[in-house]
C-alpha cells in the first residue's frame, strides 16, 4: 500500500481557506484595532491587494511595533501574518500565526470554524499531524467534522497509529462523497483498504482497490489489485498468469523484475517471443529490468526468435484461415497481440469464435476483448469480457480487465 499519505498537500487550496478569516478593518466591525496598530495595517492591506507580501509584512513588523496592544490588535496582526506567509509560500510561519489566532481570547466566534480549519490544513501541509488531530478535536466540539477536513484528519490519525478514529473518518468521507455522487478521495480508500487487508477481509479490500484502480487509474492501485489476485485465485495456470501479466504492462503496474523474467519465461515457453520482446522492453523503459540481470539476459535471444517468428506469421496464419476448427486462430491471435498488431489479433479471434471447435473458448473471447482494448475500442472490449466463461479464475481476470476497459472509455465506476 502506498506509504505515508503524501499526496494530501493543500498548498494551493490555502488562499481559499484563508479567505475564511481574511483580515477587515472596517469602521464598523464589531470590534477595532488601535489606532497604533490599524495605520501600519492598512498600508499591509494596500499592499496585499497587489500582492507586495514583503511590503505588506514590514507593515506588520510595524504595528507588532507599536507600544501598546489589546488582544483583538494581536489576532488582527496575525490574521495579516497568517495571510501574508500563505501568500509567500511560508505555510510554517502561517500555521504559527493562525494557532496564535485559534487561542485569542479575542477570537470572534463566527470566525472559530474558519480559523480551526485553516490550521488544520495547513498542518496536513507541514505533515504536523499532532496539531491537525488537536485542532480536529476542537473542530468537533461543535459538531460533526467539515466534508473539507475529514480527509486530512483520517490521515493524520492514521499517521499517527490512531487506526480505528481513522477508519471511522474515511467511511464517513467515503459515504458521504457517494452519496452526493463523486468519487472517493484516494487516501480515505487507502485507509480502508489497509484496514481491510489488516483484517484479512481480502474480499473487501479487493473490491476498495477496484474502486480506486477504476477511478483514479494510479500504476500502484492496478500493481496492489494485481497483486491480490495472484494472492486469491487458486492454481493459475501460465495462461492465466500472462493475462493478469499483460493488464499489468498496460495498466504501468509497479513491477519486479522478477516479474518481468516470469512474464518473459511464461511467452517464450508458449511460444510468443514477440512478446517476450515486449515484456522485457517495457521493463527497460520503467527502469526495472537492466541489461546486466537475469531478465535482460533474455532479450538478445528473444529479439532473434522474435525476428524468425516474425518471418513465419504469414503462413501461420494462412494454415489458421484454412482450419475448420479455430485452435490455430486463437494461437495467431495470441501472437498477434505479443507484437501489438490489435487489428489483426481482433479478426484472428473473431474469426476462432466464429469457426468454433476451439480448445478454450473462454481464451478466444479473453484475447478478443484484450485485442479490442489495445486499438482503443474499450466499449466493445468490456462487451467481449463479459462473454469469457470458463472457470473462477478466468471469471476473475476477465473482470479485472472489464474495470480497465470501462474507465478507458468513461463507465461509471464500480460501488465500492
Amino acid at each position: 500500500m502506498r506509504k505515508p499519505f503524501a499526496r494530501i498537500i493543500f498548498a494551493v487550496g490555502l488562499a481559499a481557506g484563508a479567505a475564511l478569516v481574511t483580515p477587515s478593518l472596517a469602521a464598523d466591525a464589531p470590534q477595532k484595532v488601535s489606532p497604533a496598530v490599524g495605520k501600519p495595517l492598512s498600508q499591509a492591506a494596500a499592499a496585499m491587494k497587489t500582492n507586495d507580501f514583503a511590503t505588506a509584512l514590514t507593515h506588520v513588523k510595524e504595528a507588532q511595533a507599536a507600544s501598546t496592544h489589546t488582544p483583538f490588535d494581536d489576532y488582527t496582526i496575525n490574521q495579516f501574518l497568517g495571510n501574508i506567509y500563505i501568500g509567500q509560500k511560508d505555510f510554517k510561519g502561517a500555521e504559527t500565526a493562525f494557532e496564535a489566532m485559534a487561542s485569542s481570547p479575542a477570537l470572534p466566534p463566527a470566525d472559530k470554524s474558519g480559523v480551526l480549519i485553516t490550521v488544520i490544513q495547513l498542518a496536513v501541509n507541514n505533515q504536523d499531524w499532532t496539531a491537525v488531530m488537536q485542532y480536529a478535536d476542537e473542530l468537533s466540539a461543535a459538531g460533526p467534522l467539515p466534508d473539507n477536513v475529514v480527509e486530512p484528519v483520517a490521515v493524520a490519525y492514521y499517521n499517527s497509529g490512531k487506526i480505528d478514529k481513522a477508519l471511522a473518518l474515511a467511511k464517513q468521507g467515503i459515504a458521504t462523497a457517494q452519496a452526493a455522487g463523486k468519487p472517493p478521495a484516494q487516501s480515505l480508500m487507502d485507509i480502508v483498504t489497509r484496514s481491510q487487508l489488516k483484517s484479512n477481509d481480502t474480499a473487501g479490500a479487493a473490491k476498495t482497490l477496484e474502486g480506486l484502480a477504476q477511478t483514479y487509474g494510479e500504476p500502484n492501485d492496478w500493481a496492489q489489485l494485481i497483486d491480490l489476485s495472484f494472492g486469491t485465485l487458486k492454481n493459475l495456470n501460465d495462461l492465466q498468469a500472462l493475462y493478469l501479466y499483460r493488464l499489468r504492462v498496460i495498466t504501468n503496474a509497479t513491477t519486479s523484475v522478477d516479474d518481468y523474467a516470469i512474464m518473459a519465461n511464461i511467452t517464450t515457453k508458449a511460444g510468443y517471443p514477440g512478446e517476450t520482446v515486449a515484456f522485457l522492453e517495457h521493463g527497460m523503459s520503467q527502469g526495472t529490468v537492466k541489461a546486466g540481470d537475469k531478465a535482460g539476459a533474455q532479450l538478445g535471444s528473444a529479439r532473434a526468435k522474435a525476428a524468425e517468428d516474425t518471418r513465419g506469421l504469414p503462413a501461420f496464419a494462412n494454415q489458421a484461415k484454412a482450419r475448420k476448427s479455430g485452435d490455430f486462430d486463437v494461437k495467431l491471435a495470441e501472437a498477434y497481440y505479443g507484437y501489438a498488431r490489435y487489428a489483426e489479433a481482433e479478426e484472428a479471434a473473431r474469426r476462432a469464435i466464429s469457426k468454433g471447435g476451439v480448445k478454450d473458448q473462454g481464451e478466444a473471447e479473453m484475447v478478443l476483448g484484450m485485442a479490442l482494448a489495445g486499438e482503443g475500442k474499450n466499449a466493445d472490449a468490456a462487451d467481449a469480457f463479459s462473454h469469457v466463461g470458463g472457470g473462477a479464475n478466468m471469471q476473475g481476470i476477465a473482470h479485472l480487465w472489464t474495470l480497465y476497459a470501462q474507465r478507458k472509455y468513461g463507465a461509471t465506476p464500480v460501488a465500492h
